[in-house]
């Protein structure tokens, strides 16, 4: 049961990347995305990601040295999410998966 547990986040963190990476979306997305299931989808790709306590979205690739903010925000970017994975037809698991890795940004502040 316990090895069960363990292996579950990253099957489903691969199932999301599976079904998410050829559906049609921007650069911009594309790198969020791939920084959220751990997967080198651009270059450069996004190193660290937060969102503010004013509901910012922020990242830096690897040679840059501080954050930049994107337009979408937290909002845009649940939104997003929810767009993404209704096209790639994730189901609630990779759904839950994604919006889980959202939500821990916070707490990276």
């Amino acid at each position: 049961m316990i090895q069960t547990r363990f292996w579950m986040p990253e099957y489903v963190r691969r199932e999301c990347a599976r079904k998410l990476r050829p559906i049609e979306k921007s650069g911009t997305f594309t790198a969020i995305l791939g920084s959220l299931l751990d997967e080198d989808w651009t270059t450069p790709n996004i190193r660290e990601l937060r969102i503010t306590r004013d509901h910012q979205l922020l990242g830096r690739s690897l040679e840059e040295v501080g954050f930049k903010a994107f337009r979408c925000g937290e909002a845009g970017l649940i939104r997003n999410i929810h767009g993404a994975a209704a096209v790639a037809g994730l189901d609630g698991d990779e759904l839950g998966y994604l919006l889980g890795k959202v939500e821990k940004l916070k707490s990276s502040e």
